[in-house]
């Protein structure tokens, strides 16, 4: 009878079997380790994208804030300008109801005894300096100088009259020049003349000037 040993072809395939098993395990190991590698990647990578949301949820808000802030703004400035606008017009309503009255009782300051223009009393003190002969002559004759009509309409004067000399013109026109209520007095013409009643020389005048409201 023939036998055959057949002991060492099972211990070889024993050993491939057992090698195989290893190999199996060491990829098992190897496909474990790269899934824990990428889960844990994933984790860093989702925590980075988290704290990268809440920084531009952040930054949206104070955009959002600063904007509140513009359109407060805005609205601020909106009111403050309609405010101004308001104290305009009411300062031009209030000008042109006192203004009228001021002219008239600044007018009846120059052309009063021992009175004058509204002037401040440096700036004549310091004219004086300057020129010994510059301000008004507060000893002046009012009664020699009259007005025949007087017009103001605007902010703008025409005044017409007559005087004893070409002095007493010049003084009027001083006087009213120095008075911080009247502006740009021009004399725009001058006529010579003899007075019905007295039958004694007189001069006319017209002028034009401004009005400080």
């Amino acid at each position: 009878m023939i036998r055959i040993n057949l002991l060492p072809d099972a211990k070889r395939a024993s050993g491939a079997t057992g090698s195989a098993q290893l190999w199996g395990v060491i990829y098992l190991l190897a496909c474990f380790a790269w899934g824990l590698v990428l889960f844990l990647f994933y984790l860093n990578q989702a925590n980075l994208l988290e704290e990268q949301t809440a920084r531009n949820a952040e930054i949206e808000a104070q955009i959002a804030r600063e904007k509140s802030k513009s359109t407060n703004l805005s609205d601020v400035e909106a009111k403050l300008s309609h405010s101004r606008q308001l104290e305009e017009v009411v300062g031009k309503l209030q000008s042109a109801r006192q203004g009228p009255t001021r002219l008239l009782m600044e007018l009846g300051r120059v052309l009063s005894a021992g009175r004058g223009p509204t002037v401040n009393p440096d700036v004549l003190d310091q004219m004086r300096r300057e020129n010994p002969l510059a301000g008004y002559n507060p000893g002046w004759d009012i009664r020699r100088l009259w007005l025949d009509s007087f017009e103001e309409r605007s902010g703008s004067c025409k005044m017409a009259g007559k005087g004893k000399t070409n002095e007493d013109v010049a003084e009027f026109l001083r006087r009213l020049s120095l008075s911080e209520v009247f502006d740009e007095v021009t004399l725009v013409s001058t006529s010579a003349s003899t007075d019905a009643d007295s039958n004694l020389p007189i001069v006319g005048f017209n002028l034009t000037c401004k009005v400080r409201y």
